[in-house]
């Protein structure tokens, strides 16, 4: 009789484990963002408080290796990968350290080796990696096809928006919200054999917003992935918290919390949010780092300093812009706006070279910024202000028409 007890409590144990599913999140105990107590307070911020360098690098300029109209700038094991707006023929160009033209990738097709379409791009190790609708392919820097992951469609998914990959054989997808039906999951992470690890489910916080918005705008907010050390990161519309994984891949848990105090959208406030709204949410990309996350904020009528900036489009117009940028630092737990250094320039102060300010658009597992400067706009600073030698050589070297300089930047350990 003690020996069935023990083996009917071992036999409840095992099937209360195998219960836990996917979703399940745990209640360890999680860093706090502060974002309402610093609302009102921005502060100048040198890229040499959390730098050791910034590099510039002019990449070569020929009939083969025009990029055009840049959007993103990858880098990863001493190549940088660029993507331009509106890339309907699926081109990509490569660059090595120096700024040589190393390589295009251009295999847009229907073909077992190519690519129907291009929704994201990350890069990791030695690899290029493209996502499309239902399918992650890998390439190398040469163009040679690696590999080919078909992700399955959810149910009530349009597709996958954003890739991230977090180690040798894992992959973290933003699912593409469908106007007509909610989506279950925010996100999911698929293995290399295209099995579905783990799925993120959207907060009910948020599928109360989706229900409560106005009739023009209703639907699910596309969710925010990032990573670091092989550990990817979820944040959802409007959701305080950010969620990740345990490193087995097994449970889910929550890493941080944002605090947005009185500020914070809910389903209660979503028809009210407007310009002039008192309401805070996250506008673009979230980027980490080992000691830094960098966050952009949409402070409506609570910017204490509008950002003013050119909206390029067939007329540029000057606007200002609600929005800051937004440093937390992981080690103390401090969270600062970051006001903005001078007209039409957002980030840091760029106090090495004197160069343009600077806000990254790109990390590198080994810890480099990344962005670029228009060759023209690049050419302009070096005559408007007081830069080094170095920075001014490399605008003497420029023609207006010539490809982006790169801004390389290496974090402090």
């Amino acid at each position: 009789m003690k020996y069935c007890s023990i083996k009917t409590f071992a036999l409840v144990a095992i099937l209360l484990i195998n219960a836990c599913t996917s979703s399940d999140v745990s209640n360890k105990k999680y860093s706090t963002i502060n974002i309402a107590d610093n609302i009102g307070r921005g502060y100048l911020l040198n890229i040499s408080e959390i730098a050791e360098s910034v590099e510039y690098i002019a990449l070569e300029t020929t009939d083969s290796s025009l990029v055009g109209d840049l959007s993103q700038v990858y880098y990863t094991n001493g190549f940088f990968v660029l993507n331009t707006f509106k890339n309907s023929k699926g081109i990509l160009k490569v660059f090595d350290r120096k700024g040589q033209f190393h390589n295009t990738l251009s295999r847009l097709g229907r073909g077992p080796e190519e690519y129907t379409s291009i929704n994201s791009i990350d890069t990791y190790k030695n690899n290029i990696v493209i996502l499309t609708f239902h399918n992650i392919i890998e390439y190398s820097f040469e163009g040679k096809f690696i590999k080919s992951v078909p992700v399955k469609k959810e149910e009530f998914c349009n597709g996958y928006g954003i890739i991230k990959k977090i180690d040798d054989s894992h992959y973290m997808l933003i699912t593409m919200p469908d106007s007509k039906n909610q989506n279950k999951y925010a996100a999911i992470i698929v293995d290399s054999s295209a099995k579905i690890k783990l799925s993120f489910n959207y907060p009910k916080s948020e599928i109360e917003i989706a229900k409560n918005r106005k009739k023009r705008v209703k639907g699910l907010d596309n969710p925010v992935i990032f990573s670091n050390k092989s550990l990817g990161k979820v944040v959802t519309g409007n959701d305080e918290f950010i969620i990740s994984h345990s490193k087995e891949y097994v449970s889910i848990d929550t890493i941080y919390r944002i605090n947005y105090g009185k500020y914070k959208i809910t389903a209660d406030n979503i028809k009210r949010v407007n310009e002039r709204s008192k309401l805070i949410n996250l506008y673009g990309q979230i980027l980490e780092g080992n000691n830094h996350i960098f966050f952009n904020l949409n402070l409506r009528t609570l910017a204490h300093k509008p950002m003013k900036m050119i909206r390029r489009g067939g007329k540029d117009t000057v606007m200002l812009f609600p929005f800051s940028c937004a440093l937390y630092d992981k080690r103390d737990g401090s969270f600062r706006l970051i006001d903005q250094p001078e007209d039409y320039q957002k980030g840091f102060i760029e106090d090495f070279e004197g160069g343009p300010a600077f806000w990254p658009s790109y990390i590198s597992d080994d810890e480099y910024l990344v962005s670029f400067v228009n060759a023209s706009e690049f050419i302009q600073h070096a005559q408007s202000h007081k830069v080094s030698d170095k920075f001014k050589k490399i605008a003497d070297g420029l023609k207006e028409t010539d490809n982006p300089v790169v801004v390389l930047v290496k974090l402090k350990n």
